[in-house]
């Protein structure tokens, strides 16, 4: 697995949630500071399938470092959370 840089991870992560906000009709912009689970744009569900995204593209095990839902909240955490050293895999 090679590391990403911040905006090709926020890239990626903009992308993903822009389709999962499609698929629920939420077509209106996001911002890399948008609250995406406090604002009700994002539910439970989806911060499911965040996590196992994450877990499989950047090799992040939530298991480990803690699940804290604010550390998923924009695209902005997002970026903040996978660029981590202490995120990432030994």
């Amino acid at each position: 697995m090679t590391a990403k840089t911040g905006p090709e991870i926020r890239s990626q992560m903009r992308r993903y949630i822009e389709q999962r906000l499609l698929m629920k009709g939420d077509g209106a912009p996001l911002h890399d500071d948008d609250l995406l689970f406090t604002s009700g744009r994002l539910d439970s569900l989806d911060a499911v399938e965040l996590v196992m995204s994450i877990e499989t593209d950047y090799g992040i095990n939530f298991a480990d470092i803690g699940f804290d839902l604010t550390r998923l909240d924009s695209i902005s955490a997002i970026a903040a959370l996978v660029g981590q050293p202490s995120a990432q895999p030994a």
